[in-house]
């Protein structure tokens, strides 16, 4: 009885994993805001993207669409001395005996801006759980930093979808800000998204343009321009026996400039240029008692930034390669131990550093061990905490603690 609970409880917890995961970086728009133009507020170090990827329940995201979904899930633990890394997601929807739902938001994450939070609350229109066209808003205090959000949604019987959303950032932003700042071309995002189930194998993919926004700063005496497009694909295969072979690649590109506003026409004088790519890979075993999965990550993130770097050499470099083996095993009726472990070589280089004192170039061999232990707070919703202690094995430090949790609701 004991060892079937316990099988089943494995099993749970792994179409949890499944559904949550579309909340990290799959699930909708991510547009344009101001403090994009800060630069990031923390400094990256040859361990940034291991850290992070240790603390991620599942790097490969599933095509389970967010607006499907009622929960909430949140992965939260310290990246370095000085810094937290938080990843979050909260979403409710509410049906009416009328065809229409009212719905509330949160994220709060980072991106390679910097960290953020987008509060959404919205109302719509949907039929059978397969049509649903909504407005939502990001509501704030000051009026001229809130989000209009338009979306629709359809989804199919075999597990397919489509989903498009307008953003409209800083809507009110002219009209209501107490500053001479104004938006010139305001901030619009276009994206895009669907999954088609062909058998027994899924291919699912996503589009994200920010449109060139001019935002005209009279307090610096400059003129901003913005663009930023972003665009993955995520494909999976069901084997025999249950298993799976999953694959996923995402890029961005993005382009930020400020000149001088003044009467004659001047050069640029700042120009940032980003391109990040990430391909993953992973092969996961049938979910059993005993399960194993084995996974790779790749990574390349060139920023050329003319403030840090005026020769057009990459300011931010990084290569990278990560692999990991994963297994689960039960410890008793309602907790499962989940070791992983990391392995990977990193070569990096960061002029963009501000408050670290390592080394701006620096390469070598990573590995890290996270002796997951996991308890199901219920059966029945298949939620869970995750408690995740780490050890650094290339230099034998502790590695950060990090906690997740996932509550259905």
């Amino acid at each position: 009885m004991f060892y079937t609970r316990s099988i089943c409880f494995g099993i749970t917890l792994l179409l949890t994993a499944t559904s949550l995961q579309a909340s990290n970086g799959w699930h909708g728009p991510e547009p344009f805001r101001l403090e994009r133009l800060e630069s990031r507020q923390f400094d990256y170090n040859i361990e940034s993207f291991l850290q992070r990827l240790s603390f991620t329940e599942q790097p490969i995201q599933t095509a389970s669409p967010l607006w499907q979904q009622n929960g909430w899930y949140g992965s939260g633990g310290s990246s370095r001395g000085k810094e937290f890394y938080v990843h979050s997601l909260m979403q409710q929807k509410l049906s009416f005996d009328a065809p229409v739902f009212a719905g509330f938001r949160h994220k709060r994450s980072e991106d390679l801006d910097g960290r953020y939070d987008r509060t959404l609350f919205g109302v719509g229109y949907q039929a059978d759980q397969q049509w649903e066209l909504g407005v939502w808003g990001d509501v704030s205090g000051a009026k001229e930093e809130m989000d209009l959000q338009f979306e629709t949604h359809r989804a199919y019987d075999d597990g397919s979808y489509a989903t498009a959303a307008v953003v409209l950032a800083d809507v009110f932003y002219n009209s209501k800000t107490y500053s001479d700042n104004r938006y010139e071309q305001t901030p619009v995002t276009l994206y895009l998204a669907g999954a088609k189930t062909i058998g027994r194998q899924q291919l699912a993919a996503f589009a994200n343009v920010n449109l060139t926004t001019r935002f005209n700063d009279q307090q610096a005496q400059q003129l901003f321009t913005d663009k930023q497009y972003s665009a993955g694909v995520n494909w999976q295969q069901e084997l025999l026996q249950g298993a799976r072979v999953l694959v996923q690649a995402q890029g961005l590109y993005g382009r930020r400039s400020a000149s001088t506003l003044l009467t004659a026409p001047q050069p640029t004088d700042w120009l940032l240029v980003r391109r990040f790519q990430q391909l993953n890979a992973e092969w996961q075993q049938a979910p059993a008692a005993d399960s194993l999965s084995f996974g790779l990550q790749a990574n390349r993130l060139t920023e050329q930034d003319s403030r840090a770097s005026p020769e057009r050499t990459a300011a931010e470099y990084r290569r990278e390669a990560f692999a990991y083996v994963r297994t689960e095993r039960p410890i008793s009726e309602n907790w499962l131990w989940r070791p992983t472990l990391y392995t990977g070589y990193a070569n990096v280089r960061s002029e963009l550093r501000r408050h670290s004192d390592e080394p701006l170039k620096d390469n070598g061999w990573l590995a890290k061990i996270s002796p997951n232990v996991v308890w199901q707070l219920s059966e029945l919703t298949g939620a869970y905490l995750t408690i995740n202690p780490t050890v650094k094995l290339h230099n034998l430090q502790f590695g950060g603690g990090n906690v997740q949790v996932f509550v259905p609701f």
